[in-house]
């Protein structure tokens, strides 16, 4: 069994230096990857962000988490993309792509199709290859040398999944760490290998799920629970029913039905980390689709994904001051999950 590696996910949601010092910090840690997030109404530019945390680090391996093909045109991707790979001096740098969500959404555009996100990977594998590509019935080229950058794409729903395998060089999941899920997930993925003539040696599988550690288990486990009930409510709906545990299914319905009123009377973001909304979330969901504890139970299920094929694991550090948690997994998890790998 491989342990994945244990990356971080940022938003630019503040001065993109800031940005940087966090990732020089991860870099310092000894994380392996960063991945910065990408809505440009709610955050700083993802691309001159990663710019920056080129410039300040060394080693650390970058990503978009995650760009789309709506409001960039896929050249204009793989330009930002390719001199960010540039400046990073030879490190590896990753795409992750997706259909826009609030960055389409904020707009007024709407979410980009499975089609749209394949074709925008054709045509950024062949620019980054020196080709002359088509597109919308024009010749697209880069006119300068640069680097090759794996695409990823953030799927959910079995075509997206499948497409993944199909036409990217990973899959970036939302889905949780439920076995169940993950296999359902990993199946569609191998399902679209197959389709190309390839199987998923070599193929990254990124989970994206939120990670709280403190001595205090049960407080560790409160603190993600809003996050962990979100990516619950997302997931219920992207995968098909016969794929989703049936204990989960339960759960999910009854926790939209209990907290409809509570939801209604506050905002999102208030909502989501509200004690009145924590109070409703079970243990099931937070076990489903976070990971939180002791620094040693933390390592423990992070190692444990490796059997299931996850290649990555991405903790989104999302709240108002990130530094104490980003210090709390980097010294407490980052050394058992070295041990483990050892």
């Amino acid at each position: 069994m491989s342990v994945p590696d244990f990356c971080i996910g940022f938003h630019p949601d503040r001065p993109i230096g800031e940005v940087a010092d966090l990732a020089a910090e991860a870099e310092r840690l000894g994380f392996p990857g960063v991945w910065v997030a990408d809505s440009q109404s709610l955050f700083r530019d993802v691309y001159t962000a990663l710019a920056l945390v080129a410039d300040r680090t060394s080693t650390i391996r970058l990503g978009t988490g995650v760009t789309n093909p709506v409001t960039r045109h896929p050249a204009v991707i793989a330009g930002a993309i390719g001199s960010v790979a540039e400046h990073a001096r030879g490190r590896e740098v990753r795409l992750g792509i997706g259909t826009g969500e609030t960055a389409v959404e904020s707009i007024g555009r709407k979410r980009a199709t499975i089609k749209r996100m394949e074709e925008t990977a054709r045509v950024i594998h062949g620019l980054h290859r020196g080709e002359t590509v088509e597109y919308e019935e024009a010749q697209l080229k880069l006119d300068w040398p640069s680097p090759h950058v794996p695409i990823v794409f953030a799927s959910s729903g079995p075509k997206s999944l499948t497409a993944a395998g199909r036409s990217a060089d990973g899959v970036y999941l939302k889905l949780g760490i439920h076995p169940q899920v993950l296999r359902y997930a990993l199946g569609c993925v191998a399902a679209g290998r197959a389709e190309s003539g390839k199987d998923l040696e070599g193929f990254h599988v990124q989970a994206m799920l939120p990670v709280a550690v403190d001595e205090d288990a049960a407080k560790a486990r409160d603190e993600v629970r809003g996050f962990a009930a979100a990516i619950a409510r997302a997931a219920v709906r992207a995968i098909p029913a016969e794929d989703l545990p049936e204990e989960l299914q339960e759960t999910i319905a009854e926790l939209e039905r209990v907290s409809s009123e509570a939801r209604a009377r506050q905002s999102y973001v208030q909502w989501l980390h509200s004690p009145e909304y924590a109070k409703l979330i079970p243990d099931v969901i937070v076990d489903s689709f976070a990971i939180a504890g002791t620094a040693e139970d933390v390592a423990t299920r992070i190692a444990a994904l490796g059997e299931h094929g996850i290649t990555e694991v991405i903790a989104p550090l999302t709240m108002p001051d990130p530094w104490p948690t980003l210090r709390a997994i980097g010294e407490g998890v980052l050394p058992r999950l070295r041990d483990a790998a050892a």
